[in-house]
C-alpha cells in the first residue's frame, strides 16, 4: 500500500486541536523537531493571517493509538509544530499582536494591534476558535521509518529547517545520542557560549558534531553537511568508543571553562565559532601528553584572548610567534569549514599557547 493511502485528510478547527493540546493528547515527536523555533514577529503573523482567514499550511499528525480505557487517541506532531505552538501560545495570552508585526493594510490592523487574546472583541475570538485547518492523520497502522522519509521529504527543500534538523529526524542512534547528551552540559550555559536562538535551530549539536568528527578523524576532515551526515552514518548503529570519547570531550571543555574563568569578555570572542574551534583542538592536542594546561600556557592564551585586538600588547607578549597570530585573526575571518584554514588556526593557537615570553 502507498503511504498516501495510509493518510486521511481531515478538515478540524483550532478548538479541536487545542482540546487535544490541553488534553495531552497532542504531542511533539522531538526527533523531528527538536525546539520551539519561530520569533515572535512568526507568531504574530500567522495568528492575522488567520483573523484574515487567508489560508494556512496543513498540519501533518501520526495516531499513535488509542486508549483501550478511555477510548482518547494520541496524535504525534510531525510537521506543524510552529503553527501550533503559536496559536497555543497566543489563545493562552503568551504574547500579544504587537503592531510593527502586523500590515497596516489589513482591515483587522486597527482593532487587533497590540492585543492578546483575551482583549480581542468576541467575533475575532470566535473566528480564531472555529478556523480550520486541513490536517493529514497518519493512520497508526505506518511504521515511523516511514513517517521519517515522509517528514525528510516534506523538509529537504524548504529553509524551515536546517541539516542538522533534518539529521536530528534521520538519526536517532549512537552518535545523535551523544551530541544530544553534550549539548545539555552546563559547560555550555555557564559561559554564555550558544544563544537561545542557536539552541532552538540546533546549531549547538552541529557545531558539537564537529568537534567529534575532530576528534574521531583529525583536523584535516571534512566537516561539511554531506561527511557529517556520513559521520552520523557509521555511528549510528554501534559507537564503540562513545564513553572514552564523551569522558575525552568532557575533560577538554573542562580546560576551556578554566581558561575562560567567568570572563564575559572571553566567552563573547569564543561565541564565534572560529575561536572555540580552534581552542578546541588545540587543547586537545596539547592535553594528549598532559593532563593539564600549565600555567604558561594559561597565562599565553589568557593574554591572546583578552588583547585580541591591541596589536600593541600583542606585538610586547607574543614577538617569537606574532606572524603566526596576524595569520590567525586573517584566517579566522574566513570561516571554519576549508581544511587548510582549520589547521592553520590550530598549528597558530598551539604556538600561542607554547609562546616564550621576553
Amino acid at each position: 500500500m502507498k503511504l498516501i493511502d495510509s493518510i486521511d485528510i481531515q478538515p478540524q478547527t483550532i478548538k479541536w486541536l487545542s482540546d487535544l493540546h490541553n488534553n495531552g493528547l497532542l504531542v511533539v515527536d522531538n526527533s523531528f523537531q527538536r525546539n520551539y523555533v519561530w520569533t515572535k514577529k512568526n507568531q504574530v503573523q500567522l495568528i492575522e493571517s488567520i483573523l484574515m482567514g487567508y489560508p494556512i499550511p496543513e498540519i501533518y499528525l501520526w495516531n499513535t493509538g488509542t486508549d483501550e480505557n478511555s477510548g482518547d487517541t494520541c496524535y504525534s506532531i510531525v510537521d506543524g509544530q510552529q503553527r501550533t505552538g503559536a496559536i497555543f501560545q497566543y489563545i493562552t495570552n503568551s504574547f500579544k499582536l504587537t503592531e510593527s508585526a502586523l500590515n497596516e493594510a489589513n482591515e483587522c490592523y486597527q482593532r487587533v494591534k497590540n492585543r492578546y487574546f483575551k482583549d480581542l472583541d468576541t467575533d475575532d475570538k470566535k473566528a480564531i476558535w472555529a478556523y480550520v485547518f486541513s490536517v493529514r492523520v497518519i493512520r497508526n497502522s505506518v511504521e515511523r521509518e516511514d513517517i521519517v522519509t515522509m517528514f525528510l521529504r516534506l523538509n529537504s527543500n524548504n529553509m524551515t529547517l536546517n541539516p542538522q534538523e533534518l539529521r536530528n529526524a534521520e538519526f536517532e542512534g549512537e552518535f545523535m545520542k551523544v551530541t544530544s547528551y553534550l549539548s545539555e552540559l552546563e559547560f555550555w550555559n555557564d559561559n554564555s557560549l550558544f544563544g537561545i536562538a542557536d539552541r532552538r535551530r540546533m546549531r549547538d549539536i552541529s557545531f558539537i558534531s564537529t568537534l567529534l568528527v575532530f576528534m574521531k578523524q583529525g583536523i584535516q576532515e571534512d566537516i561539511r553537511n554531506d561527511n557529517l551526515n556520513t559521520v552520523y552514518d557509521l555511528y549510528n548503529d554501534n559507537y564503540p568508543s562513545k564513553d572514552e570519547d564523551i569522558e575525552r570531550f568532557k575533560s577538554v571543555l573542562a580546560q576551556i571553562g578554566f581558561l575562560i574563568d567567568g570572563n564575559k569578555e572571553r566567552s563573547k570572542i569564543l561565541r564565534r565559532q572560529v575561536h572555540l574551534y580552534s581552542l578546541f583542538t588545540a587543547v586537545y592536542q596539547i592535553t594528549i601528553d598532559q593532563p593539564n594546561l600549565s600555567d604558561s600556557q594559561i597565562e599565553n592564551y589568557r593574554d591572546f584572548i583578552d588583547n585580541y585586538d591591541n596589536e600593541e600588547l600583542l606585538e610586547r607578549y607574543f614577538k617569537d610567534c606574532l606572524s603566526d597570530i596576524y595569520h590567525y585573526k586573517s584566517l579566522a575571518k574566513e570561516g571554519t569549514r576549508d581544511k587548510g584554514n582549520r589547521l592553520g588556526r590550530h598549528n597558530a593557537v598551539i604556538k600561542v599557547f607554547n609562546s616564550i615570553r621576553p
